[in-house]
């Protein structure tokens, strides 16, 4: 058993929270990699499994924070995109200055713009994931003011106590206003991704073609001219 491990074991069986601090569920278990890193953690979330990689998992304050998958794709998403921006920049100030020939330029421009289709893909579909996301957390918090609602007609007829209807309140308005927070993270992001800076324009790093052999013309009746090398005299 690693020391890692040993480190973690004591959160198998205690509640989760995710980056909202909203209690998610319960771990039930952890697996490590090869090396004896974390791996996942396994969150059992009221009757149904979820599993969260390495680095969805932050430990912070003697409990186990997770990062939600939206969260995670969007930023892999955004790190990648920056970082083939950046080689298509650093490439053309390579050419520019002479500092790799035409053909490594023309290679790498290939394999760069594959990566931009790959991420144009990604990004689609990222867009799609984010606002099915907001769908959900709209219709939970609707949920969650309709059940509050109810609550509070019972308290005002005096069918529920105060003690009780404070409680009940209480967790639920927190609740909300967690799950308002994260809809607006979500709105942010997805603002960002549909909207984003100027992308890497393709006209500006296009394959350079061959450069044409230069031959000298051809004379009527196709034969060669005739090159004449003058060799100056010295002088006596």
């Amino acid at each position: 058993m690693t020391l890692q491990y040993e480190a973690l074991q004591k959160f198998i069986g205690k509640p989760a929270k995710d980056i909202y601090r909203r209690y998610i569920g319960y771990v039930v278990g952890i697996t490590l990699d090869s090396n004896g890193r974390l791996n996942s953690v396994g969150v059992d979330r009221g009757g149904s499994f979820e599993e969260f990689s390495s680095s969805q998992v932050i430990i912070e304050d003697d409990s186990l924070v997770l990062v939600p998958n939206w969260k995670m794709e969007a930023e892999k998403f955004r790190k990648e995109h920056d970082l083939t921006k950046k080689r298509f920049q650093a490439l053309d100030e390579l050419l520019k200055n002479h500092e790799i020939p035409e053909y490594v330029y023309n290679e790498l421009c290939s394999q760069y713009k594959n990566s931009l289709m790959k991420l144009e893909e990604e990004h689609k579909t990222l867009i799609e994931g984010l606002r099915n996301r907001v769908k959900e957390l709209e219709n939970h918090i609707h949920h969650l003011e309709r059940f509050l609602g109810h609550l509070k007609v019972q308290h005002k007829a005096g069918e529920i106590s105060d003690e009780t209807y404070k409680l009940a309140s209480e967790y639920l308005n927190s609740v909300i206003t967690k799950t308002v927070q994260e809809k607006k993270d979500v709105e942010n992001t997805l603002n960002l991704l549909v909207s984003p800076p100027k992308e890497v324009e393709e006209a500006e790093y296009e394959e350079l073609p061959p450069k044409p052999e230069v031959k000298p013309e051809k004379l009527e009746g196709g034969e060669e001219p005739l090159v004449v090398r003058v060799i100056p005299q010295s002088e006596e």
